[in-house]
């Protein structure tokens, strides 16, 4: 299992301090074993910088990350009245990533914050190469502070954190190897069974790397005054079929990604993470991005689920709606009716959801992608 970022959340006074600590964080994690792929800032950028445009903000933050060592930075939720220059924002910084606050904690709805995020998302697809600068913007329901991964990441104050995100969908592909019964029967009690032994297997090695990475990272809170809060054990998968979340989720179901059965297998690998014994922060869930899991983005160029599916998967943990590939001419008001739903799905169940969506100009419905990016699996875009 690699860990795909060690993220900090820092005012820009505590930035110093913050990347010893990831750097050290690293090189211990790096001596257990671990490959870690990025570290990331999480930076706060209020106080001072509100008094800046939404460029400037993001400008100057690159170079403090860059200048730090970080290879990624947040600037966190974006208020609503700034969000309309966010397109112009992201498409003059390359590592910058940022977010909008749909709704809060208690679950209610900011109305003109989502009409605001799909306003940008809009502008983001124009403003960037096929519509890519959405990657980096991701709108947020009842998401707290502290998560690892990008764009869901934001710092609101106070003392700096340091939070492991590991490729967990790795774990659960080993896992429903390790049943060993691939291609066996399909019936319901025999797919029970086999949910059964990899929620067992996956909850096994969730608490032993669990364990492994805070053995690594014992005593770098006193050292350099950053408090470790953990890991987000959500299965984040990777485009390389063996941390594919979409074939463990099939090798336990027996059936393709989004027939039924996946619902349970789905809701089998939240539960070994909540039965693991580990701190619970992030999202703790199942990750489903569209475009960066070979499995998903297979069936979903078959035609076997859409976003409404992914949705209904979400309410049994997943992180709502990631790196959904939509058609160019989709109109702004249908973006919204997506981020509503997805907000609405958050406070009702008292959730963290997000949408990352990602129109492509000049594609239509069934179109292929043709992303050139080593993280992405292209796939067809998804109908409205």
């Amino acid at each position: 299992m690699r860990i795909r970022t060690l993220t900090t959340g820092a005012c820009e006074g505590d930035v110093a301090r913050a990347v010893r600590a990831a750097q050290e964080a690293r090189r211990r994690l790096e001596d257990a074993g671990y490959v870690v792929q990025t570290l990331r800032l999480a930076l706060d950028t209020s106080g001072s910088k509100r008094a800046a445009d939404i460029v400037t903000v993001a400008r100057e933050a690159e170079a403090l990350a860059r200048d730090a060592g970080f290879d990624y930075v947040s600037i966190g939720r974006v208020a609503t009245d700034r969000l309309e220059a966010l397109a112009d924002a992201l498409a003059a910084t390359e590592i910058v990533f940022a977010s909008a606050r749909l709704a809060g904690r208690d679950g209610v709805v900011d109305a003109a914050a989502t009409a605001a995020a799909a306003r940008a998302i809009v502008a983001l697809a124009s403003a960037t190469p096929k519509g890519f600068g959405n990657l980096r913007f991701a709108a947020l329901a009842s998401v707290a502070p502290g998560s690892p991964f990008f764009p869901a990441s934001y710092h609101s104050g106070g003392e700096p954190w340091l939070a492991v995100g590991p490729e967990a969908a790795a774990l659960a592909v080993e896992a429903a190897c390790d049943i060993d019964e691939h291609g066996a029967a399909s019936s319901f009690q025999a797919v029970a069974a086999r949910t059964r032994r990899f929620f067992e297997r996956l909850k096994t090695r969730i608490a032993d790397h669990d364990a492994r990475i805070r053995t690594a990272l014992k005593g770098i809170d006193e050292a350099y005054g950053v408090y470790v809060a953990g890991c987000d054990w959500s299965l984040a998968p990777h485009p390389d079929i063996t941390c594919s979340i979409g074939a463990a989720v099939e090798r336990v179901s027996g059936a393709p990604f989004g027939a039924p059965g996946t619902l349970a297998v789905i809701r089998a690998c939240t539960d070994a993470i909540r039965a693991a014994g580990v701190i619970l922060i992030g999202f703790s869930g199942v990750m489903l991005p569209v475009l960066e899991d070979a499995v998903l983005a297979q069936r979903n160029a078959e035609g076997r689920y859409g976003w409404r599916d992914l949705l209904a998967f979400s309410t049994v943990c997943g992180t709502g709606l990631d790196t959904i590939p939509l058609p160019g001419d989709i109109a702004t008001e249908q973006i919204e009716g997506m981020l509503a739903e997805v907000a609405a799905l958050a406070g009702a169940l008292r959730k963290p959801l997000t949408a990352r969506l990602m129109p492509i100009p000049g594609l239509r419905a069934s179109d292929m992608t043709a992303f050139d990016f080593p993280y992405f699996v292209n796939t067809r875009v998804m109908a409205i």
